[in-house]
């Protein structure tokens, strides 16, 4: 049995989770603090949260260590979190945890003598917690090409992640319409803070000002542009998204994973996050021509922004299944899975999207 680990901020952790909860079936059980609805047949165990839950005194608290990022002292919250996470890891036999992410996760699988894999993010992780969390794991997991790792990224990591590309929820992409010019915009804003999103509306709006543009998600309302209709969330986004010339968005990995197997016109917005994680995200979108910039939509005309995505990527479905394959018969070795991994890639033909 397999245990994911998903972090309580934000819900992209959760999706993920999901994604390999339904190639693993009932061979992996999802442990979060986050409210998410997941889809039936999911096995997950609910665990208490890591908010302030006033039960820590102010004069006990202390630095914590280096290989920590968040470790209050005496919060019950977090002590009850711990012994659900080991309990049901004990009762469901979990031979490997993968961690996604918590440096303090990682440091409690390992102290407990649990295996434990460790989910990297884009960006410059090369703090001491990170770091700490990556040399405990018996592999790191990346869902994102090899050639957007961030280039300060030192090699001994680099050889010790299985790089799982880009990953989606959905096999298919939407239908597609023959465009001349950008008529249709759609905007996708999620939950995790949108400010830069937000600052670049009105240039979007001036540049495309006889398109009429769709804003999904969490938006404050502009009404001094008539041309822009807020939606909210809805259900049915691929209906939205096949109708959309060009869609913006940031650049979270939840939201990358989608737009990029879309093969449509992306403007990359990136937002400020920890560990420049959506800049560096943002920059090898463009560097490999799979999005464009703020600036750049401003220096082409609409028939170039219309060709783009210029390049495209690997069918990372087959990675995941190789990921499954290898996982499986390599228990009592998971250690070995990185460099198996990379020689069975090494000897497959992919086909791409």
């Amino acid at each position: 049995m397999i245990g994911y680990y998903a972090h309580q901020h934000g819900s992209g952790h959760c999706r993920y989770g999901e994604l390999l909860a339904n190639y693993f079936r009932d061979d992996l059980t999802v442990f979060t603090s986050y409210d998410y609805q997941f889809s039936e047949g999911v096995h997950y165990i609910k665990l208490e949260d890591e908010n302030p839950d006033g039960s820590t005194y102010q004069q006990n608290q202390v630095e914590p260590p280096h290989y920590l990022h968040y470790s209050p002292v005496g919060q019950k919250s977090i002590q009850k979190r711990s012994l659900q996470l080991l309990q049901g890891i004990i009762d469901r036999n979990i031979k490997l945890l993968i961690v996604d992410v918590s440096a303090e996760i990682a440091a409690l699988a390992r102290s407990s003598s649990i295996p434990y894999a460790y989910i990297k993010l884009p960006g410059n992780r090369g703090d001491k917690g990170h770091l700490a969390a990556f040399q405990g794991a018996v592999f790191i997991i990346a869902y994102y090409p090899e050639n957007f790792e961030d280039a300060g990224t030192p090699e001994w990591v680099r050889n010790k992640t299985i790089y799982l590309g880009f990953q989606s929820r959905n096999t298919s992409s939407p239908g597609f319409r023959k465009a001349e010019k950008i008529e249709n915009l759609t905007v996708i804003s999620g939950k995790g803070g949108n400010e830069n999103l937000r600052k670049s509306l009105p240039a979007i709006v001036r540049r495309f000002r006889n398109a009429t543009i769709t804003v999904l998600g969490e938006f404050e309302r502009q009404p001094e542009f008539p041309n822009v209709q807020y939606k909210g969330f809805i259900e049915d986004i691929n209906a939205c998204l096949s109708h959309s010339d060009l869609i913006v968005a940031n650049c979270g990995m939840n939201t990358v994973s989608e737009i990029v197997r879309l093969k449509k016109p992306f403007l990359a917005i990136p937002e400020k996050r920890p560990f420049n994680e959506q800049n560096s995200m943002a920059f090898h979108l463009v560097q490999n021509g799979l999005a464009l910039d703020i600036e750049g939509i401003n220096q082409m005309p609409d028939s170039e922004i219309l060709n783009f995505p210029k390049s495209k990527i690997e069918d990372s479905s087959m990675d995941l299944e190789t990921f499954k394959i290898l996982l499986m018969q390599n228990l009592k070795a998971l250690p070995t899975i990185p460099q198996k991994f990379r020689a069975v890639k090494a000897k497959k033909s992919y086909q791409y999207v």
